[in-house]
């Protein structure tokens, strides 16, 4: 399912990106990040809250925008994506989303989505299933207690084929 953003919906999802980046200006990445396998952070956060916006947009449920300091992590962590219990993962080059062991039993439900570059105009949203069965069905990653479901593991949205 391929979202197209309004002029304005893509300046809102910019502004929420350039406010997760600068809140985190100075934190390093974790020691397990590879910079050479990377994006830089910007583009990273800009199209992660695209992806966000275009679930939220496409299954008409409400979408913060929320940002916060490595410091306050802790306090804002519980906090869904989109709506209640919607969880957003960005698919950038792997044919698989990830799945973190901490999110399981949550009540949360895994939305994978694709930022289309070079511009981000358009989000695909490539499906979605039950967190805790997608951590099920995930095979076993290199990254602490992280999984990947692979994408033809997860449900399509009415439309697409």
């Amino acid at each position: 399912m391929l979202i197209t953003f309004e002029p304005w919906e893509y300046e809102w999802a910019s502004n929420v990106g350039v406010r997760r980046f600068t809140a985190n200006w100075e934190k390093q990445d974790a020691k397990h990040y590879d910079p050479s396998r990377m994006e830089s952070n910007k583009t990273a956060q800009f199209a992660a809250a695209l992806c966000e916006l275009a679930v939220a947009k496409h299954i008409n449920q409400y979408w913060s925008g929320s940002f916060w300091t490595a410091d306050n992590h802790d306090q804002q962590k519980h906090k869904a994506d989109v709506g209640r219990n919607i969880e957003v993962r960005r698919v950038r080059t792997k044919n698989a989303v990830a799945v973190r062991k901490k999110q399981v039993g949550l009540g949360l439900i895994l939305f994978a989505a694709k930022a289309i570059e070079p511009e981000f105009k358009e989000v695909e949203i490539l499906g979605y299933l039950d967190y805790d069965k997608a951590w099920e069905l995930g095979e076993e990653s290199d990254f602490f207690e992280t999984k990947y479901l692979a994408l033809d593991k997860l449900t399509k949205l009415k439309g697409d084929k």
